[in-house]
């Protein structure tokens, strides 16, 4: 047989078992989906108008609250 031929066919079967591989494991299962966390920003503004000048004034109040996690996160999936 010719030498081209054989590696021809190798590549073929090579080919195939990679993408029998790679659709095998695109259906394992996915993880559920997590809960979102309530949102940690809120926002509020205040509209006033100035009695002696009559200008308009604009109170603006942004907060931004932390909190460290009190739970131990789960591990992601190790690849295999």
């Amino acid at each position: 047989m010719n030498l081209r031929l054989l590696f021809c066919i190798g590549m073929g079967f090579f080919t195939t078992y990679m993408g029998l591989a790679m659709l095998i494991t695109h259906f394992r299962a996915q993880p559920k989906s997590v809960i979102p966390s309530k949102p940690n920003f809120s926002a509020r503004a205040e509209q006033s108008v100035d009695a002696e000048t009559g200008e308009k004034l604009v109170y603006r109040e942004f907060t931004v609250s932390t909190k460290l996690a009190s739970e131990v996160t789960p591990k992601p999936p190790e690849a295999r």
